[in-house]
């Protein structure tokens, strides 16, 4: 069992609790950037409910923005040291750029290639800083497209989460910082 940190626990509750007033959805993260709460089918052969069941553990099909519901989710995770903020999903159908400088990427500078190549700019947005020295760049989405997850298929270093992903909040504590 994970140890309980519990100011991290209460503060990344407020945080998510701030995130959901901004129609954000949010689920509880564990130090490891994984959902906190275990699949009630983990082990279970067949399909996937992705949250029909009605119990906690989806991972990003359990976020909300209704704040007794995250509550509920924090209360069911208790080891739970930051959340993530579910893409894809109305109103704003956040996507996450996550622009990594690790293991020799420079996904900055593959951006800006990617720009002068294909005649675009990044409008300004909300950019968060990571603990390994990388930026989340959040935009909003077309509401009609879906955009998946991607890993490194745009450029070296960049990374996508849209449709079925998340992004680990602001305020977040990991074992990499916060």
């Amino acid at each position: 069992m994970a140890t309980i940190d519990r100011q991290a626990t209460t503060l990344a509750l407020a945080h998510a609790l701030s995130a959901a007033e901004h129609g954000l959805a949010v689920l509880p993260l564990s130090r490891t950037k994984l959902p906190a709460l275990r699949s009630p089918h983990h082990g279970d052969r067949g399909p996937v409910c992705h949250g029909a069941c009605g119990r906690l553990g989806h991972g990003v099909y359990d976020a909300s923005s209704d704040p007794p519901r995250v509550r509920e989710m924090f209360a069911a995770a208790p080891w739970a040291t930051g959340y993530g903020i579910a893409c894809g999903l109305p109103p704003y159908h956040l996507i996450g750029v996550d622009l990594d400088t690790k293991s020799g990427a420079d996904a900055p500078a593959a951006l800006r290639e990617l720009g002068l190549r294909h005649l675009f700019t990044v409008p300004r947005t909300v950019v968060v800083l990571t603990p390994s020295g990388g930026r989340h760049l959040w935009l909003t989405g077309p509401p009609d497209v879906v955009v998946p997850n991607s890993a490194g298929r745009l450029a070296p270093g960049i990374d996508i989460r849209g449709a079925g992903g998340y992004l680990v909040g602001p305020g977040s504590r990991t074992d990499h910082g916060v």
